[in-house]
């Protein structure tokens, strides 16, 4: 699904992502997956990064936050990070990136806010957050 930006959501998308730098951090965390034969398997092996977890139904959540490398955005904030939502099933001990957000400090006020969610793969904006 296709979301219209305005000019200025535009703006501060392009401004704040750099596709070639999320897929580089999107590397590191597939390959985790990848390698991890347990949840504590993934857990460990992400233990540079910020993290939570959490539970949905059949499969525990890893909350996973990563600095992007901002040396070709156009931004001038002090960070931009994404945060890979990993769904472990405990039963199959498989794993997948199940949601995306792209978090700046592109803000009037410096603070860190979501400003959209991606698609894992694509790279869409699936839902539009910041005001």
């Amino acid at each position: 699904m296709r979301i219209n930006l305005t000019k200025e959501q535009q703006e501060l998308f392009n401004n704040n992502f750099n596709k070639s730098a999320y897929k580089q951090a999107k590397q590191v965390i597939q390959e985790a997956i990848s390698k991890a034969k347990t949840f504590e398997d993934l857990w460990n092996s992400l233990n540079s990064y910020e993290r939570d977890n959490g539970f949905n139904d059949d499969y525990s959540i890893i909350y996973c936050e990563v600095e992007l490398d901002r040396s070709h955005m156009e931004t001038d904030s002090d960070y931009v990070g994404v945060d890979f939502n990993i769904y472990w099933n405990d039963d199959t001990n498989k794993g997948h990136i199940e949601t995306v957000s792209l978090h700046t400090s592109d803000t009037p006020d410096g603070e860190v806010e979501l400003i959209c969610f991606i698609h894992p793969d694509t790279c869409e904006i699936t839902e539009w957050c910041y005001d």
